[in-house]
């Protein structure tokens, strides 16, 4: 039994159109961040005495937990971002290890993200509550307020800069600037990064849905011959 290949279309359409538009999810993971942050506003820093926490949680958990919860939704967008990087990473010359690193670099990520989101989240829950130990209440703030080391970003960004520059799986500029960025989270300037990262998650998002081709060379995958029908 024969089906025609017109009975796929559709369906590959479909799929090709979901491909084609996935690296959006960068641009709306961006975007979520930022909501995120600015709903949260001006967050005290790890320094803040207990005193003033209390006072500040009273008057802003609301929208601590809030921008907790944005920045949770965020954090999907950031996993979605990374498959539609990895899926352009796969069908490029790129070594194998350079496709896996961008998996674990998004999951890692992502994870990261969560993580982060969580504290705000819980912080907006508990910030109020009188039956909360102010000491607890500053642990938790603090571990907020700090931050991490860069190191999940770092792994994000690095296999986009190597898939870039060595096989031209994604435009040069963003290779490059990818690999500034994955550079300047290692550094005191980690907050700076995470802020431009924001940017270049945005545009990056835009730019790869508005070209969907690269300037790799051809998939080394290789096509399947056809049979030669002559006798």
């Amino acid at each position: 039994m024969t089906i025609s290949r017109s009975a796929h279309a559709p369906a590959e359409r479909g799929t090709d159109r979901l491909v084609r538009f996935l690296p959006l999810a960068g641009a709306v993971y961006a975007i979520g961040s930022i909501a995120g942050n600015l709903t949260i506003g001006d967050f005290p820093d790890e320094d803040t005495p207990v005193g003033k926490l209390t006072h500040f949680y009273a008057a802003h958990h609301t929208t601590v937990g809030r921008g907790g919860l944005l920045l949770g939704y965020a954090a999907i967008f950031l996993a979605l971002f990374g498959v539609a990087l990895w899926s352009r990473i796969r069908h490029s010359t790129a070594a194998p290890v350079v496709a896996a690193g961008m998996l674990v670099g998004t999951a890692v990520a992502a994870l990261a993200a969560v993580i982060s989101a969580d504290q705000y989240y819980n912080l907006g829950s508990i910030g109020a509550k009188a039956n909360i130990d102010p000491a607890a209440l500053q642990a938790l703030h603090i571990g907020g307020a700090i931050g991490g080391v860069g190191g999940d970003s770092f792994l994000f960004l690095l296999p986009v800069a190597v898939a870039g520059i060595a096989a031209r799986a994604l435009p040069r500029w963003l290779a490059w600037s990818a690999l500034v960025l994955a550079v300047l989270h290692l550094t005191p300037l980690g907050f700076l990064a995470y802020l431009l990262f924001l940017v270049w998650a945005l545009v990056a998002g835009i730019a790869l849905t508005l070209r969907p081709g690269t300037d790799a060379a051809p998939s080394r995958v290789a096509r399947t011959p056809e049979p030669n029908m002559a006798r």
